[in-house]
């Protein structure tokens, strides 16, 4: 019963964008697309939270729930393997969580409203995939699934230069994903070589390895690690990889952006510690203080970009890649405090992400620019949306009592125990953010509002923008109050990640 929930999970998105593309053929009255579009995003969320009342949060670290595995080309060793752990099950609940608020978000959406909602349930679908999959060949199916949808909605709805933006993100990612195919290629090829069995099944592998009484060679994992971080690592972005993804947030519709900046910065992220720590950890530990160098730069230097622009959308696009560095920051320092702080960073970066691109998008839709030195006074004008604004700033710049500020804490708990100097300087990259944030809503939203701003009399909050915020900002302060729920999950799925660690080091 278990196994066949995830798959009804995996695949209602996909049942979903069949439904929307044929109604919206039918009917193509906006108020039914809509309607149909956020009724079938609905259900997988509601599959998604069952799910999370039957999850067992005693089960030992290392265990997956709602598992199942067939076998589906035999001849390739290919299966049909998926599950779920605390590393994966918060990821899942992200996507399944932020489409139906998509979905609402997009209610002003006008152009071809039946391809734009299919395209966001076939990407829904995608997600969900990477994050359950413990095939290879499964994983780097729906990993490059995932390219589809978002090349299309940004090619379709993006904004001037959307061809361009489109082009770039598909070539950067998908030559990253061949670099990373090849690495999993050779660790098949080398379990092959120790069993006598060809096979994609990442469980099977990491059962040999973990109880096998062996291990791949170090200098296999010393090639192989690298081809998998090149990778995840463009996708997280992390520099000097990172020059797809402003241009891609800047250009794409508040949708596409919002599931880039929440849910598909994080496949890098949980790739990263599923497969290249989770299978090599003595190449992880031989890696770590030039991950971690990399970490910090891309804090730095994402967080110095973020305070040079002028276009809101864009220093939020840079904010994600400091606060993704924080990520590989907290991984690299191979503590057990940090690592769980830089995989919860996944979650809580997802929420508030998601945030900041919805009242940015709201913005430039009631105001007609995302130019801060076009803007000024706009809390006069729109109260609602610069009141959710402010909350949010505050929630990114890691404010105590919000979600923002848990996994900043871990991360910078756990590093200065291992590496003080390294934790000081991660640590400048927290003034030039908060900098950036404050100095955007003095500019922006505070003092006299311009002539122009109130001729436009633009709209403040309405109720199918409102909603999705709502939702967002609760989970973000109850989170950053009681935190428990999330970080027990994120430490039981990482315990045994964290033992293979320790135990090389």
């Amino acid at each position: 019963m278990s196994f066949d929930l995830l798959n009804i999970l995996l695949f209602l998105p996909l049942l979903g964008a069949a439904v929307v593309f044929i109604g919206g053929t039918l009917n193509k009255q906006p108020a039914f697309i809509k309607g149909l579009a956020l009724a079938v995003s609905l259900l997988p969320l509601a599959v998604n939270l069952y799910m999370l009342a039957l999850y067992d949060w005693q089960l030992p670290s290392g265990n997956y729930q709602f598992f199942g595995s067939v076998n589906w080309i035999d001849s390739l060793g290919i299966t049909y393997t998926v599950g779920l752990d605390g590393l994966s099950m918060p990821l899942v609940f992200l996507t399944s969580l932020l489409t139906p608020l998509v979905v609402l978000l997009s209610y002003d959406e006008h152009k071809d409203l039946r391809t734009f909602f299919t395209l966001l349930l076939l990407l829904e679908c995608g997600l969900i995939g990477v994050f359950v999959a413990l095939d290879f060949f499964l994983f780097y199916l729906f990993w490059e699934l995932v390219l589809i949808p978002m090349y299309f909605l940004i090619l379709g709805w993006g904004g001037p230069r959307r061809r361009y933006a489109a082009i770039k993100f598909f070539i950067y990612t998908h030559v990253a994903s061949l670099v990373m195919l090849v690495g999993i290629f050779a660790i098949v090829i080398w379990n092959f070589q120790q069993t006598g069995i060809f096979t994609f099944d990442f469980v099977a592998i990491s059962e040999m390895l973990r109880s096998g009484g062996v291990s791949l060679p170090l200098n296999l994992q010393y090639l192989i690690f690298p081809a998998l971080f090149f990778g995840f690592a463009v996708k997280i972005p992390t520099v000097p990889f990172h020059t797809w993804l402003p241009d891609a947030h800047v250009e794409a519709p508040t949708g596409g952006s919002v599931f880039l900046a929440a849910v598909m910065l994080k496949m890098g992220g949980y790739g990263l510690v599923r497969f290249a720590f989770g299978l090599m950890p003595e190449a992880a530990v031989h890696y770590a203080l030039p991950m971690a160098v990399l970490g910090i730069i891309s804090m730095l230097w994402g967080a110095v970009l973020a305070l040079a622009q002028d276009d809101l959308k864009k220093m939020i696009a840079y904010s994600s890649v400091s606060h993704m560095g924080l990520l590989l920051f907290g991984m690299a320092m191979l503590q057990e405090r940090a690592f769980n702080g830089a995989v919860l960073q996944m979650f809580a970066h997802g929420l508030i992400s998601a945030m900041l691109f919805m009242v940015c998008g709201i913005l430039q839709h009631s105001v007609g620019t995302r130019r801060i030195g076009d803007l000024g006074g706009v809390a006069s004008v729109l109260p609602r949306l610069s009141a959710i604004t402010v909350f949010t700033f505050f929630a990114s710049v890691g404010l105590p009592g919000l979600l923002g500020f848990i996994p900043e804490l871990q991360v910078f708990l756990g590093a200065f125990s291992v590496n003080k100097l390294l934790t000081v300087i991660a640590m400048l990259s927290m003034i030039v953010t908060a900098a950036y944030y404050l100095w955007a809503l003095e500019r922006a939203y505070f003092g006299q509002p311009s002539a122009d701003l109130q001729e436009k009399k633009p709209h403040d909050l309405q109720w199918f923008q409102t909603v999705p915020l709502l939702v967002l900002g609760v989970l973000v302060l109850v989170l950053g109050v009681w935190p428990a729920p999330i970080t027990d999950m994120v430490a039981q799925g990482t315990g045994y990640i964290i033992d293979l660690l320790g135990g090389v080091r």
